[in-house]
């Protein structure tokens, strides 16, 4: 029994990368996510030290330079061609619009969401600040931004654009959680704490704050915190695999196997192809059989190609 379970963990291992991870892996807040914008004042609310500065990096080019063959309408080919399925034609039309209309709102609207949609992320961060200097009292394109930049690493401009939101929306709960995602990201576990539970009093049935705010806890080993906050954020989100890992890792740590094995198993069947899950899983059974249980089902999507969720 033992060498089986102990296979089983090693084919799991290996399908992950051979990533190095702690004994109870546990996941990174979602979620729900480029250059300080000349049009936006510094703000002094930001969780970072003032000093630091993003690594280096080109800002992409927002507007798409082109010659005038006759008269052309670029906003209206590229809503034509975003309806036809062919969204990188008409990311590059609603740029040609941008070269000859700068602040051109349906425009930016269209690059940034086409641009998220494909993935290019510094280009949609660099649009929604634009779009946010063009409404200068709304929060949402500020918000928008800084989780671009934060999904890049940029916590320093994700920081700043989401205080800078919170100048707009002092209750912006969005912008909470991006102050304490960015604080995350840099270590600042007590900050980070602050400004969640600061969005859960503001929102306290928003799950993904829940969840980000658990793993706060299990990261500043706060365990009976985390499973309290957890247990409610699996009641919001119940098809969330992420959630599910999270709850397992808490269940764990308080002694609670058999929940966490349960928990463990929600999760890597609601995401065959999510690693902690599957490492927990095994893990989880490992430890069963050498304490004289049972190791469930073994082959239960123990062989798939296992990626991030």
């Amino acid at each position: 029994m033992h060498r089986h379970a102990f296979a089983a963990l090693s084919a799991v291992l290996a399908l992950s990368g051979c990533q190095k991870s702690s004994p109870t892996p546990i996941e990174s807040p979602k979620v729900l996510p480029l250059v300080p914008s000349a049009s936006l004042p510094p703000s002094p609310a930001t969780v970072l030290d003032a000093g630091e500065v993003s690594p280096a990096r080109r800002t992409p080019v927002l507007a798409l330079a082109h010659a005038h063959l006759g008269s052309t309408d670029h906003l209206a080919r590229a809503r034509v061609l975003r309806d036809d399925g062919d969204p990188v034609e008409a990311l590059a039309e609603a740029r040609r619009q941008l070269a000859d209309v700068a602040d051109d709102e349906e425009a930016l609207t269209l690059v940034s969401r086409l641009a998220q949609s494909l993935g290019q992320r510094a280009l949609a961060a660099v649009a929604f600040e634009h779009l946010a200097a063009v409404h200068e009292d709304d929060a949402g394109p500020l918000i928008q931004a800084a989780r671009m930049h934060l999904v890049l690493g940029e916590t320093v401009d994700a920081a700043r654009l989401a205080s800078a939101a919170l100048g707009r929306d002092e209750g912006n709960v969005e912008g909470h959680q991006v102050l304490g995602r960015a604080a995350l990201v840099e270590g600042d576990l007590r900050r980070a704490i602050d400004w969640l539970e600061q969005a859960r009093e503001l929102a306290p049935a928003h799950g993904w704050v829940l969840n980000n705010l658990g793993f706060a806890y299990l990261r500043a080993n706060e365990n009976a915190r985390a499973l309290e906050t957890l247990e409610r954020a699996a009641e919001l989100l119940p098809m969330a695999a992420v959630v599910q890992n999270n709850l397992g890792v808490a269940l764990e740590r308080m002694g609670n196997k058999d929940e966490a094995s349960a928990a463990f198993e929600r999760s890597a069947v609601l995401a065959p192809r999510y690693i902690r899950a599957q490492v927990n899983r095994a893990r989880m059974a490992m430890l069963n059989v050498a304490d004289g249980g049972t190791a469930g089902e073994p082959d239960a999507d123990a062989d798939e190609d296992s990626g991030a969720e």
